[in-house]
C-alpha cells in the first residue's frame, strides 16, 4: 500500500518493479551513485506534502524534542592517542532539535519510511543482496529541526550512506556542503582533513535541496556538514536503512543521541 501522500510516481514509479520505466530509473540513478557516490529524487515528495510533513512536527519539537548541543571533532569519537591531537580535540560544534522513530509513529514522514518499494528501490539501486529498515525504534527515523544558529559541523558518517527527505528549507543558510572521497580504508588523509576544516579546500562542494528531495549519500569517506541557519527553520528527516536485518544502537549510544535510553510511547500524533 503507498502512502497517502502525493508521491512523484510519474517520474519514479517506485511501485512498478517490473515496469521498463522502473529499470531505466534504476540504471540511472545507479549510475549517479557509483560516478558520485550520491543520487538524488528531486521532488519525489510534493512540496505541498513536505510542507504539511513539516508543519505536523512543529509543536512537538517546541515540547517533547531533543535538543542536542554538542562538542565534538570530525569523527564524532572521544579523543584518542591514535589520531593526531589538533583532530581529536573537540573543535567544532552541532545544535538541532530532533524527534525519534518512536515518536513518529502514524506521522506523514513515517508513512514514507515504512513504505516497502522504498527501501526495495534503494537495495537495488546500490546493487546491495539484502536491505532492511533499521530495528532500532528511535534511531531507525530521526527527524531534525534547525534554527537560526543551528547546524550539524564537519563529520564523516559510520554507516555506509545516509538517506534523507528535506521537508523545509531554511530562508538562509543551511545549505549541505561536503568534500568527496577524502579519505579511504587505507589513507585517513589528516592533511585534506585539516584543509577542509580550515576553509582551504577548493573541492568543496554546496547543494541546496529542494523540499521533497530524497538523497542518498556516502558519507563514510566523504566529509559533510549542514552549513549553520541563519533565517528560518531547516527541517530534514533522516531514514535509515540497514544491510544487517537487526542493528540496534545500545543504550549508551541512544542516550548520547536522544538524551534517553529507552523508546516512548506517547507518539508525535498523540500529543
Amino acid at each position: 500500500m503507498r502512502p497517502h501522500l502525493d508521491l512523484d510516481l510519474d517520474r519514479f514509479p517506485l511501485h512498478r518493479p517490473d515496469s521498463a520505466d522502473y529499470r531505466n530509473l534504476v540504471d540511472a540513478k545507479r549510475e549517479d551513485w557509483v560516478r558520485n557516490g550520491a543520487f538524488s529524487l528531486p521532488g519525489f515528495m510534493a512540496k505541498g506534502d513536505a510542507a504539511k510533513a513539516a508543519k505536523e512536527l512543529l509543536s512537538a519539537f517546541d515540547t517533547v524534542s531533543y535538543r542536542h548541543r554538542k562538542a565534538h571533532n570530525v569523527y564524532f569519537s572521544s579523543p584518542s592517542k591514535s589520531l593526531p591531537t589538533d583532530l581529536a580535540e573537540p573543535s567544532l560544534f552541532t545544535s538541532h532539535s530532533s524527534l525519534t522513530g518512536d515518536q513518529l509513529v502514524g506521522t506523514a514522514i513515517r508513512a514514507v519510511y515504512d513504505w516497502d518499494p522504498l527501501c526495495d528501490f534503494l537495495r537495488r539501486v546500490m546493487q546491495l543482496p539484502a536491505l532492511y529498515r533499521m530495528a532500532d525504534p528511535m534511531a531507525c527515523l530521526n527527524v531534525m529541526s534547525y534554527g537560526p544558529g543551528d547546524g550539524l559541523d564537519w563529520h564523516f558518517d559510520r554507516a555506509g550512506f545516509a538517506v534523507t527527505i528535506l521537508l523545509q528549507a531554511a530562508e538562509e543558510g543551511g545549505a549541505f556542503e561536503y568534500r568527496r572521497n577524502l579519505r579511504s580504508d587505507d589513507d585517513p588523509n589528516y592533511d585534506g582533513v585539516r584543509r577542509v576544516l580550515s576553509g582551504s579546500d577548493d573541492a568543496v562542494r554546496r547543494s541546496q535541496a529542494e523540499p521533497g528531495t530524497l538523497t542518498v549519500f556516502a558519507g563514510r569517506q566523504s566529509v559533510h556538514r549542514v552549513a549553520p541557519v541563519l533565517g528560518g527553520t531547516r527541517v530534514m528527516a533522516v531514514l535509515s536503512f540497514m544491510e544487517q536485518a537487526d542493528y540496534q544502537y545500545s543504550a549508551e549510544d541512544r542516550i548520547r543521541f536522544y538524551g534517553r535510553g529507552q523508546p516512548s510511547d506517547a507518539p508525535v500524533r498523540g500529543i
